[in-house]
């Protein structure tokens, strides 16, 4: 059985990763949690996947796709219902920043 999202070294890491821009990283991590998320981790996960995934498009000038990533990443944040102590608001900062010409 797996630990709980907030209690996996993973999640942990990747959190780490995330707050130093190391989208690549974070993203790689959030992408295992997400495959192995249940009920309400699922939401917090993707946001954290996609948006990762877009900052590392930002980063390699790929624009579209990080349009793309970071959207989506807001949409999702709407659905979750237990952020486990990450900060949503500075998360949801970071991807409109990005987006922002």
């Amino acid at each position: 059985m797996l630990p709980p999202l907030e209690d996996d070294p993973r999640f942990h890491d990747a959190l780490r990763h995330f707050d130093a821009g190391d989208w690549l990283e974070a993203s790689d991590l959030f992408e295992e949690l997400y495959f192995e998320a249940v009920r309400d981790e699922l939401p917090l996960v993707r946001v954290l996947l996609q948006i990762s995934t877009g900052m590392h498009h930002i980063a390699r000038g790929q624009r579209r796709a990080a349009r793309e990533r970071l959207e989506e990443g807001l949409r999702v944040m709407n659905e979750v219902t237990n952020a486990r102590g990450v900060d949503l608001e500075r998360v949801r900062a970071v991807a409109v920043a990005a987006l922002s010409p």
